[in-house]
């Protein structure tokens, strides 16, 4: 049976995909295969790089943005 929602999250830099579909598609498999494909680009980037992916969503919420990101996760801030 397909679900109507879906939703992934990378666990290099907690951005959050999320679909919602009014018909009978498998939106959770497309979001698996969404993180397959975010987290193993993300997990080679720097955090400065994947700040500069990010700022495209910056600000957004879940209704404005399939995809939403908080720049305060560790995964995009620079530790020295």
């Amino acid at each position: 049976m397909a679900r109507n929602t879906g939703s992934a999250r990378c666990s290099h830099c907690g951005a959050e995909y999320r679909l919602f579909s009014i018909f009978n598609r498998d939106m959770q498999g497309l979001c698996k295969a969404w993180r397959g494909r975010h987290e193993r680009a993300c997990a080679a980037k720097t955090p400065a790089q994947r700040r500069s992916w990010a700022k495209r969503f910056e600000g957004m919420d879940r209704t404005e943005s399939s995809i939403t990101v908080d720049l305060e996760h560790p995964g995009f801030l620079d530790f020295q």
